[in-house]
């Protein structure tokens, strides 16, 4: 995307349908820069902007490309209800528009590609990709970049691939520190600051941001939260989530409903027993008025007899 040019975004919340295709949570008009989305689909379509391949002669990769750079993680999928990737990398624009792409794994396997062989390979296959390059030349290119026949780099896929592969921008998520255990975190929002988003999730209007709580083994947890008491925050356990069959956007968490996560209200303070891994913690606000937050996180030693 040439320096300086802009993206129209046109932040949908109601009759999607009569912008998209049905079922759709977004779309992208090629060679405008125009998208018509929701916040669940903003950072796929993006991507989709800013490649704006020259024609749209491999959805496959493209979507794969789209769903890899919006950072959010995947699962592999069941391969009895799925097409393989040879076969999918293929797919026409007529199979295309009847579903017949199966996104989870066109990102499963680009994930796969970005672990195994790094960005650059990625970055080189997103140049060809966006000349508008057909199936055999994407073939040769996927060759020319990995040293492996193509054939055989679907054989590797299926042999090596992991059962799940972090987001991009899982990481960029601030991870709160619980040790020392007498220190307070920063978690305020702010309209003007880089970690604050909004509106909710749920597009209310209001404010939001997220933390990391990693735990290497089940723990106790003390949390003590400083905010005015409409300030709210959400422990989502990413793992349970996982198990429930959703995969949590860290910017933009989104969860089943079917798992009830704690939460807590300024001044308050809990004590809770949390399983090992990632933990979500979100901080919200109805409305867009900026509001002091802190928080405390304490590991709980019991004493040994």
């Amino acid at each position: 995307m040439p320096f300086g040019e802009r993206i129209r975004f046109y932040w949908i919340t109601e009759d999607l349908d009569s912008w998209c295709s049905s079922r759709a949570l977004g779309c992208y008009y090629p060679g405008t820069r125009v998208i018509v989305g929701t916040g669940h689909s903003a950072t796929h379509e993006i991507v989709h902007a800013v490649l704006n391949a020259d024609a749209q002669t491999n959805l496959f990769l493209e979507e794969a490309l789209a769903e890899h750079f919006s950072g959010v993680g995947i699962r592999r999928p069941n391969r009895s209800t799925s097409l393989d990737p040879s076969e999918l990398l293929w797919i026409s624009p007529t199979d295309y528009r009847f579903g017949e792409l199966d996104y989870a794994v066109a990102q499963h396997f680009v994930a796969y590609i970005y672990s195994r062989f790094g960005s650059g390979t990625i970055r080189s296959l997103t140049n060809v990709v966006i000349t508008g390059a057909g199936p055999p030349d994407l073939e040769a290119a996927f060759e020319r970049f990995t040293d492996i026949r193509y054939a055989d780099l679907e054989t590797l896929y299926f042999r090596e691939s992991h059962g799940y592969y972090p987001g991009l921008r899982d990481s960029e998520i601030p991870e709160i520190p619980h040790i020392p255990t007498t220190s307070w975190t920063d978690v305020s929002l702010r309209c003007s600051a880089t970690t604050t988003y909004g509106p909710l999730v749920d597009v209310s209007p209001g404010m939001y941001r997220t933390l990391r709580l990693v735990l290497k083994k089940p723990r106790i947890v003390e949390l003590e939260f400083a905010a005015p008491e409409d300030v709210e925050l959400t422990l989502l356990n990413v793992d349970a989530e996982l198990r429930r069959g959703r995969i949590l956007d860290f910017f933009h968490p989104h969860p089943t409903g079917r798992f009830e996560h704690p939460k807590l209200k300024g001044s308050e303070t809990l004590r809770l027993q949390l399983e090992a891994g990632t933990h979500l913690l979100m901080v919200s606000r109805e409305g867009y008025e900026s509001a002091d937050a802190f928080l405390r996180v304490e590991l709980v030693e019991f004493p040994r007899e």
